[in-house]
């Protein structure tokens, strides 16, 4: 494997974890398994955020531009999609 292919599965897998602790949050059985399921859950996600910016620096994951039309409407689709929620 690559060094990109092996910082590349080490985000996904991060990333997975990430996930199956809000699963593991949400079900704990008593405050005290709660916080320390938390505890291990900011961690995962600070490594995350750090091996995501290394893979972003060294030209692993890219990220596109996109036109600011496009991000205009996105956002005035999220808006109107808001107000009919807040309408209910």
């Amino acid at each position: 494997m690559t060094d990109k292919e092996y910082m590349m599965d080490t985000l996904d897998t991060l990333k997975s974890l990430s996930v199956n602790m809000t699963y593991a949050l949400n079900e704990a059985s008593c405050d005290k398994l709660y916080k320390e399921y938390l505890k291990m859950f900011e961690n995962i996600n600070k490594e995350t955020k750090e091996v995501f910016d290394l893979a972003y620096k060294l030209g692993y994951y890219t990220l596109e531009k996109e036109a600011n039309t496009k991000i205009k409407a996105s956002i005035k689709t999220l808006n109107q999609e808001l107000e009919s929620l807040e309408a209910k």
